[in-house]
């Protein structure tokens, strides 16, 4: 089966693609995390490789929603790409015509500084990937309208590169993780990382006994994060990451003491650690 991932083709995702072993004609892009996720509950793919958090904007919240809270799946690898962005209209266009810019809110979010300068009077228009921003302007050719993506994604739609390296910082990385059924198992590698969902009930002590286990067991916490858990204000999940695979007896010793604190909690996979695979000049396109 093949292997669902954010598109459209020229994607962000779709670059990190190849270092999880994944191949070009293995791969079909879906519109939304969530539709390619789905893909994967009902059988459709084997896989899917979804945006996870980047290092200017943090956590790709639509991702850890519906991976987190969706049920059935397991996270088996993670990778990282430097990621650039540049702005391109349909040809004949200029910078001085852009009315409105569409993109991905975490790419607008790491682009600001340049549109506020640039485009201070311009709407921004959200799109579910750069990508789809690029194909969109590109299908429309409509006048004044711009999108933000990577160079090599713009030009591919067919349009006009007016700015280059419009990021606020050019070593931007984002993580790309796979995601596959929950009893398909990463193996212990020696450098993992692994990712629990913690649900608790807004009781700043509940989240005290949790971070307690991680010092008890000397497992090194790298990031915490809350989200809403859609059953009433002040009830929060965490999604907390660690170094570490389930099968290493302090992981699995701390695991199980959370389990017993919190029935709910759900382990989200053990999977290598990645660094990012190419450099600050040469990432492509979220």
């Amino acid at each position: 089966m093949p292997t669902a991932y954010l598109g459209p083709s020229g994607s962000f995702t779709e670059s990190a693609l190849a270092s999880l072993q994944v191949g070009s004609g293995e791969a079909v892009p879906y519109p939304s995390v969530r539709q390619a996720l789905d893909a994967v509950r009902r059988g459709a793919a084997d896989a899917a490789v979804v945006p996870w958090e980047n290092s200017v904007e943090g956590a790709v919240t639509d991702s850890v929603d519906a991976l987190a809270h969706g049920g059935g799946l397991r996270i088996t690898g993670e990778t990282q790409l430097y990621v650039q962005f540049a702005l391109a209209v349909s040809p004949g266009g200029s910078l001085a015509s852009v009315r409105q810019v569409l993109t991905h809110p975490h790419a607008h979010a790491q682009c600001r500084a340049w549109t506020d300068t640039h485009l201070p009077g311009a709407d921004l228009v959200a799109t579910s990937s750069t990508a789809q921003a690029a194909r969109e302007v590109g299908e429309s050719r409509t006048p004044g309208t711009a999108a933000i993506a990577s160079p090599k994604t713009l030009t591919a739609y067919g349009l006009h590169v007016v700015a280059q390296g419009i990021g606020a910082r050019p070593d931007a990385v984002t993580r790309f993780v796979k995601a596959a059924p929950r009893d398909t198992k990463s193996l212990p590698t020696g450098a993992d990382r692994s990712t629990l969902l913690v649900p608790l009930v807004g009781k700043v002590i509940d989240l005290h006994d949790v971070l307690h286990e991680f010092v008890r067991t000397s497992v090194p916490l790298t990031s915490v994060l809350s989200r809403p858990s859609g059953a009433g204000f002040g009830d929060y999940s965490y999604i907390l990451e660690f170094e570490g695979h389930i099968d290493e007896p302090p992981v699995k010793s701390v695991v199980a003491a959370l389990r017993r604190r919190n029935g709910r909690i759900v382990f989200l996979g053990s999977y290598p650690r990645a660094t990012p695979n190419s450099s600050p000049t040469r990432g492509e396109s979220l």
